[in-house]
């Protein structure tokens, strides 16, 4: 029985020793070894340009553990933007690239539909929250000509920039290094309706605007915030539109006291 037991594990030692050595083996050696070509980056390629064939070069690679979505051919690549940018010897993968124009201002590329982008201008250092805005802060605006009123339309703003009077962004998160000089507020982008960017427009160019910051780093206020300001638009722009004489239900008790009281 003991030497039967042995026979077979000898016999499964055999067959296991047989797989590895004419199937996993060259399956492994395969994908190791094999080649194939993907798309190389020659020279520098900065965020926002189109890559062009120049730019670009095809070689072979082993095949073993490449990404799913590395670029294998320059012509899936010549003609589109750069989302990142790219140094000589980056391999190119499908999700840094862009077939559409990609803006230096990230949050300038994804304006959702029916919405605006407008900057409106700080005129002193306290109108403008003191250079501490950031990105995606919601504010508020008020507009100071002989007296301070607040504006219902722009109770709740999302604030999509921050940039200096060179047009370029500010990152006041950023902590400054010890010889770098902060750079002061000029204009705050912000996403806004048609309506409200009307009335940033009109509020620009009479009298100052100040902001006033009403949430940060809390999304799902914010989220609150933007939809309480797109009801209070429609409120006030599309009153009409939302009310709706057939939504409007009379009782024949009023309709006869009005009757009675008429005649």
């Amino acid at each position: 029985m003991k030497l039967n037991n042995r026979f077979l594990l000898g016999i499964l030692s055999l067959i296991l020793a047989a797989v590895i050595a004419f199937i996993a083996l060259p399956t492994i050696a395969r994908q190791t070894n094999g080649k194939t070509e993907i798309v190389r980056v020659k020279t520098q390629i900065l965020k926002g340009s189109m890559i062009t064939e120049k730019e670009l070069e095809q070689i072979d690679v082993g095949s073993y553990n490449l990404p799913p979505n590395i670029a294998h051919s320059i012509n899936d690549i010549a003609g589109r933007y750069a989302a990142a940018d790219f140094e000589a010897g980056d391999y190119i993968l499908s999700s840094k690239v862009s077939d559409t124009p990609i803006s230096s201002d990230i949050a300038l590329n994804d304006i959702p539909p029916g919405k605006v982008a407008i900057s409106l201008t700080v005129k002193t250092l306290a109108s403008g929250l003191s250079d501490k805005l950031q990105p995606n802060d919601i504010i508020r605006i008020y507009h100071f000509l002989d007296t301070a009123s607040e504006i219902p339309e722009l109770r709740f703003v999302k604030v999509l920039s921050v940039t200096d009077s060179k047009g370029i962004n500010i990152d006041n998160a950023k902590e400054l290094a010890e010889d770098e000089e902060k750079k002061q507020t000029a204009t705050i982008t912000v996403l806004a309706s048609p309506e409200q960017a009307q009335k940033i427009t009109e509020l620009e160019n009479d009298g100052i605007i100040h902001v006033v910051l009403i949430s940060r780093n809390n999304e799902l206020l914010s989220d609150e915030l933007l939809v309480a300001q797109d009801l209070i638009i429609q409120e006030i722009y599309f009153l009409e539109t939302l009310i709706q004489p057939e939504d409007i239900i009379v009782s024949n008790d009023t309709v006869m006291g009005e009757t009675e009281e008429t005649e």
